[in-house]
């Protein structure tokens, strides 16, 4: 079995950053966006220097599913410069009152086949594409908006049903392939999601198992590959495993009502 990586083996975080994560947990109202964002950047460093990691390489985007308009400026005028949503029909009315250079968005979330077409040019990326049939079908599409569109291969490295994914490694390495030959789709690397347990061991071997199949997938993508890895109650160990990108809701704005 797959063992998290030696340079943070077994890294437990700091008591300062369970504090702060338990903080905002419970008393995220009396704190901004810009407060939270802000401490969260400190323990960002923290954890980055702990496992030898440059806190550069790793970005955070601003899950504002079910969030307001206001909160999402906030976030921007925080810094955050990237937004993902769960529901595309949300998302797009949503983010139709936001520009697309200042606030690009992304589609975390399933995206049902028969809900492709709303996949529209407001859509800077899908990190959650699951199947080569999703894709050539997102493909088509996008070719006739003639804007391309940035995706990331979900692959289910927990093994739960209730999860998308690629499950199978080889069919993954197909797939990946075929992917990154369709037009008006730029592969870009994975995204994956650990089960929701405190178990840390189970945690960092599904991110060490995305770890490991962005390998077999590097030379289908043209750039240094995104590893999307890592959300409110885990990203300290999807850090450790080599995450890049970090999909950070409940600590940025709070529990929701």
């Amino acid at each position: 079995p797959l063992q998290p990586s030696p340079p943070c083996r077994f890294i437990m975080p700091p008591a300062n950053l369970v504090d702060s994560v338990r903080f905002f947990h419970y008393t995220p109202s009396i704190m901004s966006v810009a407060e939270n964002w802000m401490r969260f950047q400190d323990d960002l460093i923290h954890i980055a220097n702990r496992c030898h990691r440059n806190v550069n390489d790793i970005a955070v985007m601003a899950v504002s599913k079910t969030r307001t308009a206001e909160e999402i400026a906030a976030a921007r005028a925080a810094g955050l410069a990237m937004f993902g949503e769960n529901r595309v029909d949300e998302a797009a009315e949503k983010f139709a009152r936001f520009d697309t250079e200042n606030y690009p968005l992304y589609l975390i979330g399933h995206l049902q086949s028969n809900k492709v077409n709303r996949i529209s040019a407001r859509f800077s990326g899908l990190h959650s594409l699951d199947s080569l049939a999703l894709a050539e079908k997102l493909s088509r599409h996008r070719e006739k908006l003639k804007a391309p569109l940035e995706v990331l291969i979900q692959v289910n490295t927990s093994g739960e049903a209730e999860k998308s994914g690629f499950r199978n490694k080889a069919e993954f390495v197909d797939a990946a392939a075929k992917i990154a030959n369709l037009p008006f789709l730029e592969l870009k690397g994975l995204m994956t999601m650990a089960p929701f347990v405190e178990d840390e061991i189970i945690i960092r071997r599904c991110f060490a198992r995305c770890r490991e199949w962005v390998a077999l997938a590097e030379k289908h993508i043209h750039s240094t590959p995104i590893l999307s890895m890592g959300m409110s109650s885990d990203y300290h160990w999807a850090i450790a495993e080599g995450s890049t990108l970090l999909r950070i809701g409940t600590i940025i704005f709070g529990v929701r009502d």
